[in-house]
This record gives structure tokens, sequence and C-alpha cells, in this order.
């Protein structure tokens, strides 16, 4: 490095100095680093330049700082802060119980937050996948005349919706199924869905590799045998390779080929682990509602016009087809509502203010320590006052040191939620959409941020206010003594532990409600049985003929039933609790017809003969199916109890004729049983209105078996996959499970929300419990004296018990007041979550009230025996 370019980087770094110390000092600067870069040989010369020009630039740096003329004013506020932190931080080492029960206590409340926040922000406000999603739409067909408000379109009907709409760039249609993936390592049954060519250019989706389906690929001239992949099955059965475009996959035995890879997220794209074109084949039939149907709203548009401009197209079509069509109207709805149900999203934002009650909890608790704390050391910052302290700087003293509390507290907080969302999911109860992606995303740790900030006022500021009163010559004569017992004091304290008494309770009662209902839930006569039964699912191939079903049906029935330990199998087209499933309008043949709105609505399941045997559920009347009432040869069906008594109360309702599908195909049908009512639907709902038909004679696709007996899924998988194996080796066992775990799965939403809100109540309780420890603990200590006055004067250690224990449950019966009125309004919020209890269940109220005053007797009662132990003596003398 020459000589020029070493004083020309001396001369730029030299720049970081202010001017004067240029002027005064530069030549000689310059002189010396000559000197000593000649005295360097080869790359030391360029390392001492290098370290020259470092050590004035950083030295300049501290030069301006300390002395830049622009900040004078600033300058000591600065550093005043800088010492105010030093000083919180040393206190806090100094006391480590103190700082360990804020640190503990705010991050209990912060970590609630952030991890609730973190499941609303991935549920509800983060973005759909999708290009400009506020343009989306979701559309349905409405039938007022029959009371539905969103059904469903029918094939012909969205057709029509898609070729004359003049208010969507694109509307798309999706219809679920099921279909076998074979040919590979092993057999699987994935779910289908079949989708127009517009379906992903409305959604605005570009796929991860290769490309969707094109213009005319649903044309009625197509093949239809492209398809295209999930993430998810993508990754599983693929192992993300780019390379499976262009490859050809069988599917139902049928060659198609693999044409591109949709990215992760949901709604819609997760709809379906594969998914193939819809063709638009001719169908007039319009009382068959199966097709999902979204928009995408033009440019400008907006959905009040477009349900105008479809709502003028529906009514074209109820003209042209009255008797299928009739009364059809159109609702949507944005695609903000796509992700998560109304109920979960009430649910969620309770969860969310119910963390927001267990944050203000742990600030009440922290604002009340810290205002113990701040009483014990008046002496302190009289001192400090008496050497020249401001009021504003004590005040902003105690606001630093809640500040630094805050901060670790939210610290702490993040690696709590860090632990409580890797719990959640790997639980993944089901029914909480993206709690795969659920993490701390940078608006989770904004709101992080902003928690600690408010937190740390709210905690800091009632003891910077109290910081800045007191007279100075009392607290330097009498030292700490009788510091903190006066009046206002004991009001503050008072009305805090009120406020996290009632928050408290408000948060018990909630989650005693949702207690109450769960196990309402579970205890519901379900009308069928749970024990010893087993359910296995089973997908045949579409092109399966009717005869095949049933010789498979009664192959699988025969092997198993001679299996040692079962008892009967049984099968049927949907396993109970699967969901709302498809239904039928329902009437007497021998009745006058109600009303189209008032046609009552039944789901229907095919079974074999014993199923309801199988199931443990009583056949009241009439006969089971046997092999010889095949499926429409004539129709005859077996109704629920419930059916029974709408159409022919007190009647006999065996061999009289039920019209199926009212209002649509009118089918009639001989009733040949009566079998009892079945919650098999919703367990939290009424019983259902049942019609069953035979399962022989009708095509299958996905077949539940039922079995009864002493075994269970780990011992029954081998059999079926060995059965399956000899029957046909491209049939998947797609799952088993027990009954009673399908009984859980489908409550387990509720049992989530009602967990966590659980987990967060009885923190609330262990806080608020420890805050009228804490408080009451803190005023006898400071009473020490009194104490022993009037037991020197002859007061009764009884009689000082039930002073303090008074004394002490005062705020608390204030706070469990308070606290009842806030519950009365705040849980009428929950009505949608509840079931067989009411949001004013009064059991519920006196028991919590119960619970939450008796363990607040006990935390007075402790500290009130404790003060017995006073020396008499020694208070006296100190007195």
């Amino acid at each position: 490095m020459s000589e020029v370019l070493a004083l020309l980087l001396f001369r730029i770094a030299a720049r970081a100095l202010p001017r004067r110390v240029r002027e005064a000092m530069g030549d000689e600067m310059q002189e010396t680093f000559r000197a000593a870069w000649r005295d360097r040989r080869g790359g030391r010369r360029l390392g001492y330049a290098l370290y020259s020009a470092a050590d004035l630039v950083t030295a300049g740096i501290g030069e301006r700082w300390r002395t830049r003329e622009t900040s004078t004013e600033r300058r000591p506020k600065v550093n005043s802060l800088w010492q105010d932190a030093r000083y919180a931080a040393r206190s806090l080492i100094k006391t480590p119980g103190f700082s360990f029960v804020a640190v503990l206590t705010l991050a209990l409340g912060i970590g609630a937050n952030v991890s609730i926040f973190s499941i609303v922000n991935a549920v509800l406000l983060r973005p759909l996948p999708f290009e400009n999603p506020e343009h989306l739409v979701e559309i349905w067909e409405s039938r007022l005349d029959r009371g539905w408000t969103n059904s469903s379109f029918s094939h012909a009907n969205f057709w029509d919706i898609q070729d004359q709409n003049k208010t969507f760039t694109s509307v798309g249609a999706l219809r679920s199924g099921s279909i076998n993936l074979t040919g590979m390592d092993y057999p699987e049954r994935l779910s289908l869905g079949s989708v127009s060519a517009s379906f992903f250019r409305t959604l605005g989706v570009t796929p991860v590799a290769g490309r969707t389906f094109a213009e005319g690929e649903d044309g009625a001239g197509a093949d239809g045998l492209q398809a295209v992949l999930s993430y998810g099955l993508w990754i599983r059965r693929f192992g993300g390779d780019p390379a499976v475009v262009g490859r050809s996959i069988a599917l139902d035995g049928r060659s198609h080929t693999v044409i591109g890879v949709l990215p992760r997220g949901e709604p819609w794209l997760d709809a379906a682990d594969i998914f193939v074109p819809l063709r638009r084949v001719a169908n007039p039939d319009r009382g068959s509602w199966e097709l999902s149907v979204i928009g995408r709203l033009a440019p400008g548009g907006s959905i009040e016009g477009a349900r105008t401009d479809l709502t003028s197209i529906a009514r074209g079509i109820a003209e042209r087809f009255p008797e299928e069509a009739r009364g059809m109207g159109i609702t949507m709805a944005p695609s903000s509502a796509w992700v998560a149900s109304e109920g979960l999203r009430r649910a969620l934002w309770i969860l969310m203010g119910a963390v927001g009650f267990l944050l203000l909890i742990a600030c009440v608790n922290l604002a009340n320590l810290s205002l113990a704390r701040a009483t014990g050391r008046a002496r302190e910052r009289a001192l400090r006052a008496a050497l020249g302290a401001s009021k504003g700087r004590l005040v902003r003293q105690a606001l630093t040191e809640s500040m630094l509390l805050s901060a670790a507290g939210a610290g702490a907080g993040v690696l709590l939620a860090v632990g409580v969302l890797k719990v959640l999911r790997s639980l993944d109860p089901g029914g909480i959409p993206r709690l795969s992606e659920v993490n701390l995303s940078p608006a989770v740790l904004g709101f992080t941020a902003l928690a600690m900030v408010v937190t740390g006022l709210a905690t800091g500021i009632i003891p910077a206010i109290h910081a800045a009163q007191g007279e100075l010559g009392s607290t330097l004569r009498e030292g700490d003594r009788n510091v903190g017992t006066g009046r206002g004091l004991a009001r503050v304290r008072g009305l805090l532990v009120a406020l996290e008494v009632s928050a408290s309770l408000a948060l018990l009662i909630g989650a005693g409600l949702l207690l109450r209902s769960f196990g309402a839930v579970l205890g519901t006569n379900r009308g069928f049985q749970t024990g010893d039964r087993v359910v296995a699912e089973v997908a045949l191939p579409n092109a399966y003929e009717p005869t095949q079903v049933d010789q498979f049906l009664a192959t699988v029935a025969a092997r198993l039933t001679g299996h040692p330990g079962i008892t009967s199998v049984a099968a049927v087209s949907m396993r109970p609790l699967r969901g709302v499933g498809t239904g039928m309008g329902f009437a007497a043949s021998d009745k006058p017809d109600p009303p189209s709105d008032q046609v009552p609505w039944a789901g229907w399941r095919m079974i074999t003969a014993g199923y309801f045997r199988t199931l443990g559920v009583p056949l009241l009347r009439g006969r089971d199916f046997t092999p010889a009432d095949q499926l429409a040869k004539p129709w005859r069906v077996i109704i629920s109890q419930r059916i029974a008594d709408l159409l022919w109360p007190g009647e006999e309702p065996v061999g009289r004729q039920l019209i199926m599908w009212k209002g649509q195909s009118n089918l009639p049908a001989e009733v040949i049983g009566v079998a009892a009512d079945m919650r098999d639907w919703d367990l939290a709902g009424d019983p259902s209105y049942g019609v069953y038909f035979p399962y022989y004679g009708a095509g299958a696709s996905t077949i539940y078996f039922v079995v009864h007996g002493r075994t269970t899924p780990e011992a029954i998988r081998p059999v079926f996959r060995q059965l399956l194996a000899e029957i046909d080796a491209t049939i998947p066992l797609a799952r088993v499970a027990t009954l009673e775990d399908l009984v859980g799965e489908s409550v387990a939403s509720r049992r989530f929300i009602m967990l966590l809100l659980a987990a967060f109540a009885s923190v609330a309780l262990v806080l608020a419990l420890a805050g009228v420890y804490g408080v009451l603990s803190y005023a006898v200590s400071r009473r020490t004296s009194e104490i022993g006055v009037r037991l020197a004067l002859g007061a009764s250690p009884s009689a000082v018990v039930r002073l303090i224990v008074g004394q002490g449950m005062r705020p608390v019966v204030i706070g469990l007041v308070v606290g009842v009125a806030a519950a009365l309004a705040l849980t009428r919020l929950m009505t949608s979550l509840l079931f067989g209890v009411s949001p004013t269940d009064i059991p519920t109220y006196l028991a919590v009230a119960t619970l939450l005053g008796g363990a607040a007797l006990v935390s007075c009662y402790v500290p009130a025996r404790q003060a017995l132990g006073v020396d008499v003596v020694a208070a006296l003398r100190k007195e």
C-alpha cells in the first residue's frame, strides 16, 4: 500500500472527528500517522492503516456523541435515561424473588396473549393465498319457498350462471368426491375435487409446478384425464419431485396425466388431494345440488351489483323450469368468511378476550406487587429527592423499572408461546383451519411489542404516581415505618384486588359454562352404542357394478363374522357423525302436502341387514332389510322414530308410503321398519330425521364397515388388509378407528376451546389468589406494631384474625359482585358455543363464586394467622 493511499484513507477517516478537533490537532495526528506507517513494512502497513482509520471513525463518533452542538439539551436526558435503566436493572437484580415473580406473572399473561393472537392472526387475519382476494365471493342457490338460504348449485344452473353473468371476470365450480390411487407402492383412497377449467383461474392461483386446467379441458368432448395434485399429496406420495409433471398415474384404474401441482394453502387448495376436470356433460337435472361455486368480481364491481345480475339470471331459470327451479334465488358472501365459520370466529374472539382478561389480571397483580415494593423504598426515594431528584425523575425511574420488567416478561412470554403453539400443533384437534401454519410472524411480534409497552405502562403507572407523592421530611424522619399504611393506598390496593377478582370470576364462569356444556354434549343420548365398536373405511373403485358391490359386502361380512371375538358386522354408506351429507325433503303420501317452505329435511344412508343391531339401536317396529330388498325394486325404506312421530303420530307407520325428495323427484317408498332415534349427524343437535335404504343393488364408492366385538383397530387392520388383498389388491383400506374415537373427533374443536379457556381461567385463579395473599401479607407486615399493641391491650387472637380477614375479604366480596355482573353481560356472547346450558346458569355461577370466594378466604386466613406470631414486646418497643 503506497503512502499516498494510506494518507488519503487517514484523511477520509479523520472527517469523522468534529471540525474543532481537526483544526486543533489534525496536522499533528497526520504526521504521527505518517511516521508510524513508515516504521512498518509490507502487510503490516496495510493493517496499521485500516486499524488507524477504524480507530479514527470510532473516536469521532464518540466525540460527536458527547459534544455535538445541536443536541446540548437532549444529552442530559439521554444520559439520565441510561442511568435510570442501569439503576433499575441493578435494583431488580438485588431483589431476585420479586423480579422472578414479576417476570413469571407477565410471562403467563403475555405468553397466553401471544399464543392466541398467533392463532387468530393465522385463521382470521392472514390474507388468503389468492390474487386480490377481496374480489372473490362464494355463491349459493337459495330456495326461499323451501326455507333454504345457502344451497349448492346443480350442474345445469351453474353452467347457465357461468355463461350468462355480466359482473364476474370468471366463475368456477367444485364437486367433492373420492377416488382410488393405484399402481404405486400401495393403493390409497384420495379425496377428489372435480373442478371447472375456470376454477383455479378464478382463485388466481399460480401452481408451484406445471399448470392448471386450460380452457376446453372441461368440455363435453374432452377426455378429462388430466390431474392437478394438491401440495400435501405431492409431498406425501411423490416426495415433492417437480418431475411428477407429465407423469401418468392410475385413478380408479384409468390413466391420468399430472399437469400441475398447487401451492400450499387453504381454503379450496386443500379441498381435495387431487383435482380433475368437471366435464360439461348434458345433465338436465336441476334438483341435484352438488357444486360449490366461487366467482371473481370484475374491477369496480360490487357484491350487490353481482347479486342483482345473478338474481335476474336465476329468475329466468325459474321461469323456464318451474317444477325444478321454482323460487330459485342467489346469495353470496365475501371471501373473508371462507377460512372460519361464524361459530369458530366467535370462539376465537372469545378466547382472545379471555387472554386479555388474563393479561389484565397479571398487570393488576404486578401493579400491586410494585406498589408494595415502592412503599417499602420510600426512604430511598426521599434521600434521592433530598439530593436533588425531581418528581419527574422519580416517576421516570419507576416507569423505567416497570418497562424493564415488561420487556423481560415479554421475552419469557414469547418463549412460552413457542412451546404452547408447538403443543397445540402436535395435538391438532381438528376443526381449526391453518393450525399447522401458526407461527410467530412479524404481525405477532409486533403485537408482542405493543403488549409489552402497554403492560409496562399499566403496571408502572400507579407506583410511578405514588413515587411522586409523600412528605420528604416525615419519610426521612420515620424511615419505612408506617409508610404505605394510609387509607389512600389501602383503597388503591383494595380496588386492584377487586378488579382481578372480578376478572378471574368472569373467566372462571365462562370456563365453567363451557365445561358443563361439553359434559352435556358427551352425556346426551346418542341413540347408538360406541363400546366395542370399530369402524373401517373401505374405498371401492367407482367402476364397480351393483352386483360386484353386493358380492363384496357379502364376502367381507361372512369372513369377518367368523373371526374370533367379532359378534356382528354391517355396512353403511356414511358412518355416524360423518357430517351433514346429502339430504331429502319428505312427506306422507296419505297426508296433505305441507307448504313448500315447511317440507322437513332428512338425511339418508344405505345400510346392510344387521346395521341397527351392530350399533345397538333398537328396531322398534317392522323388520330389517334382506338381500331381497333390492334398491328401488320397489323402493323400501326404514325410517327413524322421529319421522314416524312427525308424519303418523299415534298411528302405525309400517306399510305406509313415504314420499322421498319431496318437491323434486317425489319418489314413493314403502316403510318396512322404524328404528329408534339417533344423533348420528351432530351430538349437539336434535335427534336426526333418518331414512335408510338397502345397500343391496346399489353402486358404492366409500363403504364403512361397523364391527361389533372385542377387538381393536390394531387387531382388525391386518385382517382387513389381507381380506382386501384376496378380493381385489387395488382396494385401499382408508382408515380403521373405534367409534368412541370418532365421537371424540366430532367434539374435538369444542373440547379444544373449552380446555384453552379452562387453562386460562385456572391461571387467572392462581394469579388472583396470589394477589389477594400478597396484598394482605404486605398489609400485615406493615401493621406489626398495631397488631402488637392490640394484643398487648387485651385483644383476643380470634378478634385480630377476624379483623384482618374481614379487611382482606372486603375487596374480594366487591370483586365477586362486579364479576357476576360482568359475567352476566359477557357470557351472552357464548350462547352459540353452549349446549344444554344457559348463559345465566345459576349452579355454575354459584359453584364458581363459592370456589373463588372460599379460596380467597383461605388466602386471607393464612397471613392473618401469621400475624399472631408478632412479638408483643418488640412491637411495643418499636412503637
